[in-house]
Order: structure tokens, then sequence, then C-alpha cells
């Protein structure tokens, strides 16, 4: 069953990527690969859950929101440009109102069916390539609008880590946030609208293993 729910999760990203072209050349633009070191860190802060569902669509109890959709590249080896197949990718975010489902910690058997929402995780493609489609959170507290991310591939350390809305990069509220201060470039993402969504393409690159 795991087998066979993870090919349809490949197929379901290869899709989206097929259907959206212009996010996978952006995940891995030459002004992108080239300038995106190891990708830094960041808190999971206090609402992660281990053992999310596998889903490329995490908007799982249909909140109400602006649709988003994020594709991603996974790279790692000895150059940091090798594409990683078969990573796993989780990501976790607040609802329009801020709010995470749940607002609590530890592992998803914990939690009913109807508690989960706007968190899940996937494997990366032949390519290193992943995406996932939700809606676009609100501002969680006095932090900056995020995403949380957690990433682990064979032979590399594994990652956790956030990012942010580039257009947003100067707004008071990102500078006064208190946690990850100083985030790299590559962790800033630039959302376009296209047809009613917001889509951006993200790039990780993870360090090998010592």
């Amino acid at each position: 069953m795991t087998d066979r729910r993870d090919l349809l999760l490949g197929l379901g990203a290869g899709l989206l990527l097929a259907s959206r072209p212009g996010l996978a050349a952006e995940a891995c633009a030459p002004a992108v690969c080239k300038t995106c070191g190891p990708t830094g860190s960041a808190t999971a802060g206090p609402f992660y859950v281990a053992n999310a569902p596998s889903t490329m669509d995490i908007n799982l109890l249909r909140a109400a929101g602006t649709p988003m959709q994020v594709a991603g590249l996974v790279l790692g080896g000895n150059d940091g440009r090798t594409p990683l197949a078969n990573a796993v990718v989780e990501l976790w975010h607040a609802d329009s109102d801020g709010r995470y489902h749940p607002e609590d910690n530890g592992d998803i058997s914990r939690y009913r069916a109807e508690e989960i929402n706007l968190r899940g995780q996937v494997r990366s493609d032949g390519q290193g390539r992943f995406a996932f489609t939700s809606i676009v959170p609100g501002n969680y507290a006095n932090r900056r609008r995020h995403l949380h991310w957690r990433l682990s591939a064979g032979g590399h350390r594994p990652l956790v880590t956030q990012t942010y809305w580039q257009d947003e990069r100067d707004t008071a509220l990102a500078r006064r946030d208190p946690v990850d201060r100083n985030p790299e470039d590559c962790r800033w993402l630039s959302f376009r609208e296209r047809g009613g969504v917001m889509q951006a393409s993200v790039v990780f690159v993870l360090q090998m293993l010592a």
C-alpha cells in the first residue's frame, strides 16, 4: 500500500509540474541554483506533528483561503547540485486566520482526522522535484508569514527550516519578527498569481553527512 501511495503521489506531483512548466523551470533557473548554498535551518516551532499524511494537497478539510501551489527541488551531494530522488519533504503552516491544526505537537496518532489540516508530506521524484497545493497562510502571532519545512534524504543531514514571502520582506512585521532573523535569499519565495492561484518555487540544498 505504501509503495502504491508513494507512486501515486509522485505521479500527482509530476502532473502538477507538467501542467505548470514555469514552476519547474523557476525552481532551478541558473540564477537560482548557482546562488543557493546549503539551506539554512530554522525552528520547527511548537506545532510540528510527526507522521503527517502522505498527500500533495494538504488542505485536507477544504479550509477557506486563497489557493496556493509550491513546487520545489531538493539538491545535495558533494557539489550541492545533485537532484535527490525519494527525499521526504514535509510542509505545515497556519490557516488564513493564522491558526494551526492542531495547535499542538506529538505524533499524528494522537489526533482525530478532523483535527488535522494544512500539513502533509511527499517524496521527491527521480529528478528531485516535489509539489504541494494548499492555501495562503495568515500571520501567526508576531511572526512574518511563513511556511514550515522538514526534509530528509539518505546520506544527508535532516533539515528543518522556514520560507517567507519576498514581497513582504521589507514590511515592519518582517523586520520585527523575533525568529530566524537573517534568512538567506533563497528562502524568500516570489509568489505570483496565475489563474487565481498563488504560485512559487523553492530550492532546498541539503548537506551530506560527514
